[in-house]
């Protein structure tokens, strides 16, 4: 079985490889890991404070959209190595080290041989398609599922033990998941209260979601609601962002249940193998159907963890404001369910590896399929995976620019939140679309032009620089 793991390493190493950390390392980044970045890099030069972070000179000069934490980890990073833009991957490379050892750590509290397990669960988190998209575009949510896993991970061990100090562990880790994403993320309080439900109701669990809960809630008071900067900017998170949520201000679709569609056509892949075991077990075994729901029915935990997931991802139904990647965390629940719900049926996966493993041309195509994706990890690392051009044309205009500066852009160009990251990031560039002591203007290169004598010539492909004499109004 030794064996059959090595293979099963190497080929996943290549998923991660090709997935994961390529693309990563590439320039550019989705709009929301830029903007969260230029609010880092803002604490980290001192010019905001944990509740009073700020977006740029110009916009968002309050930063209240998201919770604090994140920023606050991240600005730290560039504290130490220094404002690079490889800082930040590294950053997220390390969330998911992270996260592959507190699931380790939670299958050693299951499973007695972990390793077939540990990557059974990462093979399905790889399938799905958004889980590998949240660490290449670097939102929070790899963070969130940190803290998640490590609620998990609080919680079995208090299974497993009944020490009261993981109650509090628990309830402290939903407080640094709230300082990370907002209530939304607090899911996993579900956890401890679905499996009071599947064991009777039992006092011991009960008395688990009543310490932690009160934990989180004790927090939040004292944090929030007792040091007034942290209302200040509760106040503003509250009005700006979940008001806003609930009334579909910016909604992204018009149907309520896609983000349900969402969930299950991500997960596809993992419930395609799920089927395929099914059958197996049902025409070579003539295993019954029954018997596998039943099992899996059977075990608390898996069905708790079930249960916990749909609370993570169903209720951003309510709201018109739905991101595929919200649901990540969701999904670190539902693979865990899937890999510990059916663990007695993974062996006939595991059995079935271990004879591909004997075959030589087996190991061959593995290996190649590993310096391949060594290779291609090499070959386009200087590669771009979003805003080429954008960047190429911002590269040619940055050296014409004061550090500090505020340049004039037009009003249509206003949400380019990417515009305005790339340039602050750069040498501190605020954007306004007014500005009497401004000397530039930014335009789109297709946009009309009414000032054509003071256009800079840069030889760019999507925006043009134009100088604003003193002399005009």
């Amino acid at each position: 079985m030794k064996s059959a793991v090595k293979l099963f390493i190497l080929f996943l190493s290549s998923a991660v490889i090709v997935l994961i950390v390529a693309p990563l390392f590439q320039k550019g980044c989705f709009i929301d890991g830029m903007l969260y970045k230029t609010v880092s890099y803002n604490y980290a030069e001192g010019l905001a404070s944990f509740w009073n972070m700020k977006f740029t000179d110009t916009s968002m000069t309050f930063f209240c959209e998201q919770p604090p934490l994140y920023f606050y980890l991240l600005s730290n990073f560039y504290k130490l190595f220094g404002v690079h833009y490889l800082t930040d991957r590294f950053f997220t490379l390390l969330l998911f080290i992270a996260l592959t050892v507190l699931l380790h750590l939670i299958l050693k509290l299951v499973f007695k041989k972990t390793q077939s397990y540990l990557l059974l669960t990462y093979f399905f988190l790889l399938a799905i398609p958004v889980f590998c998209w949240s660490y290449v575009n670097q939102v929070i949510e790899p963070l969130v599922c940190v803290f998640v896993s490590l609620g998990i991970l609080f919680f079995i061990r208090f299974l497993r033990t009944d020490k009261i100090v993981f109650m509090i562990l628990f309830g402290l880790v939903c407080y640094l998941l709230f300082l990370t994403k907002g209530f939304q993320s607090c899911f996993i309080v579900v956890l401890p209260l679905s499996y009071f439900l599947f064991t009777k109701l039992k006092k011991t669990f009960f008395l688990f979601s009543f310490i932690s809960v009160g934990v989180f809630l004790l927090l939040i008071i004292g944090s929030i609601f007792m040091y007034i900067p942290a209302k200040v900017w509760f106040e503003c998170y509250y009005s700006a962002r979940l008001v806003l949520t609930i009334e579909n201000v910016g909604n992204t679709t018009n149907n309520h249940f896609e983000i349900i569609g969402r969930f299950f056509s991500e997960v596809i892949v993992c419930l395609g193998i799920v089927v395929l075991l099914i059958l197996y077990l049902r025409i070579k075994k003539a295993y019954p159907l029954v018997f596998v729901i039943r099992n899996f029915l059977a075990n608390k935990l898996a069905l708790a963890l079930f249960i916990t997931s749909l609370f993570g991802s169903f209720p951003y139904a309510i709201s018109l404001v739905q991101r595929g990647f919200y649901l990540i965390p969701s999904f670190i629940c539902f693979v865990l369910a899937l890999v510990i719900g059916l663990r007695r049926y993974w062996t006939i996966v595991f059995c079935g590896l271990e004879r591909i493993d004997k075959f030589k041309l087996v190991w061959i195509f593995t290996g190649m399929v590993m310096l391949a994706a060594v290779f291609y990890f090499c070959f386009n690392l200087t590669a771009y995976k979003r805003d080429e051009i954008k960047l190429k044309d911002i590269d040619k205009i940055l050296p014409l620019l004061q550090e500090g500066e505020t340049v004039i852009i037009e009003s249509a160009m206003w949400n380019d939140f990417s515009l305005h990251s790339y340039l602050y990031m750069a040498k501190k560039i605020s954007l306004s679309v007014e500005g009497k002591e401004s000397r530039f203007l930014i335009k789109v290169k297709s946009s009309t032009n009414d000032t054509p004598q003071h256009k800079i010539n840069l030889n760019t492909n999507e925006l043009e620089l134009y100088f604003i004499p003193k002399t005009l109004p």
